[in-house]
């Protein structure tokens, strides 16, 4: 997609362990497609998706797709400095994958030198038979004050409601805080109200 330079740019980092379901979203969010036989990302992958939101602005959120097995996690951290959102991927029925969360939290701090920046806990694969707790998801969530998502990118459930909900939330305090995207910013997911954005 050509990029216009008159349209804000967030770039959105995903992390989290190889096989989990991060490029899945990503094809399902951008191109609506989605593959039961999806390989691994190897190395980084970028993909653009211009959204609007407010019901009148134009924003693309660039996803940058890493790869999560432990030998190209050193490419991978080139990319956490100018990451505007990150979203910590987990698969739901994949307890040891969920546990690792912390371990990717802990990469990204390490090697992020902007504040700030917002989090997500998104678990993948609700479609199947879940072997990580709610308790513990709660308790995650609770801990570390990030907001959780619940997808199937096989089901395309939650899918758009995702990002529509980071790319709304982003942009409208990205422009409260007068243009700087390095502010704190709270974010939390709307539960039942029905959001209208064009997908173009």
């Amino acid at each position: 997609m050509p990029e216009n330079k008159d349209i804000e740019v967030f770039k959105i980092i995903t992390l989290g362990d190889s096989g989990v379901g991060k490029t899945s979203i990503i094809k399902r969010f951008c191109e609506n497609k989605f593959d039961d036989n999806t390989l691994s990302t190897i190395g980084i992958n970028f993909s653009n998706k211009q959204i609007t939101v407010d019901k009148k602005h134009k924003i693309i959120l660039r996803l940058i797709d890493t790869c999560g097995q432990e030998k190209y996690r050193a490419l991978a951290k080139s990319y956490f400095k100018n990451a505007d959102i990150v979203l910590f991927v987990f698969s739901m029925n994949d307890k040891e994958s969920f546990e690792k969360i912390n371990t990717w939290m802990e990469l990204f701090n390490e090697n992020n030198n902007r504040e700030n920046i917002p989090k997500y806990l998104v678990g993948t694969k609700n479609d199947l038979e879940k072997s990580v707790e709610q308790h513990l998801i709660d308790e995650f969530v609770r801990e570390n004050n990030i907001p959780f998502m619940s997808t199937s990118s096989k089901e395309n459930n939650n899918i758009y409601k995702l990002f529509e909900e980071i790319g709304e939330n982003i942009y409208l305090n990205f422009m409260k805080k007068g243009a700087q995207k390095q502010a704190t910013i709270k974010i939390k997911f709307k539960q039942s109200k029905k959001r209208c954005c064009d997908m173009t």
